[in-house]
């Protein structure tokens, strides 16, 4: 303080006056300059957009008469209405005549629509059932009558002395073979356009040929004039009727009127702040109906705005001059204050940094615990449906044995009744009885199968024939090829090759892969299914291979992880994969796949041969082979010279039916 006290003292000493009174000058002068802007573009401003509401006014204003304008046309064609003006004195045409004019109102929305006699007199109404009908009343005084009389079409605007309610008046003379039968008249209630304006909050009136107020926003303002009229010309006006039976309120509205600035200026009259005082007047004119639409902007704010940048115009100046005399006095304390400022941004960039960086570890690690709960859910909801599947295996083997036996008892009495037949000597039931006996002999397969499937499984070393761990995975797999609709391609191995697996794991990963291939091709146009045989070295292998939509490329890592799986929700758990995975692995094998997506995936089984010289090293089964990228030998299955596919099974296995389209192919064919 004490510095700045010496300091103020030595720049107001007498040889510092004349600067002093300069810059008090300037700042006068910055403030003129800046107060005058301001008013004159916030005035350019305002007059803009008052031109602007006023054109968006006056399309408003257009667009609800222009949409009654075709009402006193219609009316004046229309038959109900000629008839009643031919014969007014005729109570059915009348009567019509109300029905019409009533049930078009219903449809256009308009105030009052109604029929004159060329005299003047009302005939009919649309409010003609109403206290306040217009039936019988004498309008012949009006403007609109007679101009519409005279020059065929008018329009007025007026207050209504039977419903006491303004509106504007559009009239259509009548014509008829011998001259004018009449006028037709729409009452347009101007109300909604006046209710939206005064929802805008803008200080807005229309004025009529008269300068009378007809629609405002200020309801007080109505049926007065923007100043007061001559007497004479109040008289002439109440003759007419046009602002009611008080007439008009000659009390004018705008006390003075003038030009200045390139802008019109009134001073409005009356003890409400919002209505009094010194305002901009914009003026959009409507020649079309002799009005004028007027918008009043208080000037107050305008000044208020200019005053307040004028001030501080003036404050940044006299700021400005402030600064360039202690500069040189603060400028070592800013400079000082600047790099205090800087360390401390630094600081709090730093924390922000940290506390954004341990904000993200939160959020992955919030993460992770998420998809540790979702994977911990699916493995209780998998397991839970595991077991629901295990005991529908348990019941499945339940319903083999007990179907079983009544199957071993219909082939008896299938046979004795057959023996019977023969002695007799007929010859009618021998293909009934044979029919039945393939469908018995069916039946007693499936049950075996599904009795093998079910059989605990031991310990032990077991080897398993791949012929009939085919013939039976194909045995338990189709229906499901049938209703899938698919060809199967396949010859049975000869000789017969054995590996070493558990025949119902070999099974039950052929029953899966089977099962998967007819799921891929369910939407597929051409459903065929190859399985091919060959061994090689000291190996078999198995080649499954479909025409499916195939595996997409982001799948192939994660194809045998346990519940993970490519079908729809619902279709599967992502176990039947896995679980074949392991089998194979247990067996001392692997299982690969290939995949195109759009042609299909071939999946390739290798087991270890249950006896190595048994084989012929050089011997393959069925035609075609072609050898893996992976060093998997891949047999094609070929088919007959008609296009039916064939499948090979020793003659002393029973005959089975392989899924089709709608076809039974042979699966006994002898290598």
């Amino acid at each position: 303080m004490a510095s700045f006290g010496t300091t103020l003292r030595r720049w107001t000493g007498r040889r510092h006056i004349p600067a002093i009174a300069a810059g008090l000058a300037v700042v006068l002068l910055v403030f003129w300059v800046a107060f005058e802007l301001t008013l004159t573009a916030a005035m350019r401003d305002a007059e803009t957009q008052a031109q602007r509401r006023l054109a968006l006014f006056d399309r408003t204003l257009e667009a609800i008469i222009e949409r009654f304008h075709y009402l006193p046309v219609a009316i004046s064609q229309a038959r109900e209405t000629r008839a009643a003006l031919d014969n007014p004195s005729d109570p059915a045409a009348i009567e019509a005549a109300n029905g019409f004019l009533s049930q078009l109102n219903e449809t256009a929305g308009a105030s009052e629509i109604f029929l004159m006699e060329d005299t003047g007199s009302v005939v009919a109404a649309s409010n003609w059932w109403t206290l306040t009908s217009l039936v019988g009343t004498n309008y012949s005084f009006r403007p609109y009558f007679a101009d519409a009389m005279a020059r065929g079409r008018a329009e007025y605007y007026a207050f209504g002395i039977s419903t006491n309610v303004p509106g504007l008046f559009l009239s259509q003379r009548v014509d008829g073979p011998d001259g004018p039968l009449g006028v037709a008249v729409t009452k347009i209630n101007l109300g909604e356009i006046e209710a939206a304006w005064w929802r805008s909050g803008e200080l807005i009136g229309i004025v009529d040929i008269n300068d009378v107020v007809i629609l405002s926003t200020r309801p007080d303002w109505r049926d007065r004039p923007l100043q007061p009229i001559p007497l004479s010309q109040v008289s002439a006006i109440a003759g007419q009727q046009r602002y009611g039976e008080n007439g008009i309120d000659n009390t004018g509205i705008m006390a003075d009127r003038w030009q200045s600035r390139g802008a019109e200026f009134a001073l409005l009259a009356g003890t409400d702040p919002e209505t009094a005082g010194y305002f901009m007047l914009q003026e959009l004119r409507l020649p079309k109906h002799g009005w004028s639409i007027l918008a009043f902007t208080p000037l107050a704010p305008l000044y208020a705005s200019a005053i307040t940048m004028a001030m501080a115009a003036a404050l940044a100046c006299a700021a400005l001059i402030l600064i360039v005399v202690l500069f040189e006095q603060r400028r070592r304390l800013v400079a000082q204050r600047l790099a205090d400022h800087n360390q401390l941004e630094q600081r709090v960039a730093e924390r922000t940094e940290d506390l954004h960086t341990i904000n993200e570890q939160l959020r992955a690690e919030i993460a992770e615990r998420v998809r540790a709960e979702r994977a911990e859910r699916e493995a209780q909801q998998g397991l839970v449906q595991a077991a629901k599947m295990a005991s529908l295996g348990q019941a499945l083997a339940g319903v083999a044995h007990e179907v079983s036996q009544p199957v071993a008892a219909l082939a008896t009495h299938l046979a004795s009744a057959r023996l019977l037949e023969q002695r007799r000597g007929g010859t009618e039931l021998g293909p009934v009885l044979s029919a039945m006996d393939k469908v018995a002999e069916r039946l007693s397969s499936l049950t075996g199968h599904l009795k093998t499937f079910s059989r605990k499984e031991t310990q032990a070393n077991q080897e398993a024939d791949i012929g009939v761990a085919i013939a039976n995975a194909l045995d338990l797999t189709d229906h499901r090829l049938r209703q899938v609709g698919v060809d199967v391609e396949y010859r049975r191995p000869r000789p017969p090759i054995r590996v070493s697996a558990h025949p119902v794991h070999l099974e039950q990963v052929l029953i899966n892969l089977i099962a998967n291939a007819a799921d891929a091709m369910q939407d597929a146009p051409m459903r065929v299914l190859s399985i091919g045989v060959s061994h090689q070295n000291a190996t078999a292998s198995i080649a499954i291979a479909d025409t499916g939509m195939g595996i997409a490329p982001a799948d192939m890592s994660n194809l045998f992880d346990p519940f993970y799986t490519t079908k729809p929700a619902g279709k599967g758990l992502g176990l039947g994969l896995a679980i074949s995975y392991g089998l194979i692995r247990d067996s001392g094998g692997t299982i690969t796949v290939r995949s195109k997506p759009g042609q299909g995936s071939t999946f390739v089984v290798t087991l270890p041969l249950a006896d190595a010289n048994s084989i012929s090293p050089s011997s393959l089964v069925g035609d075609g082979a072609r050898r893996a990228d992976e060093g998997t030998t891949i047999f094609t299955p070929v088919r007959n010279a008609g296009g039916t596919s064939h499948t090979s099974r020793p003659a002393a296995d029973p005959p089975a039916s392989i899924g089709g389209k709608g076809k039974t192919a042979n699966r006994e064919q002898k290598a």
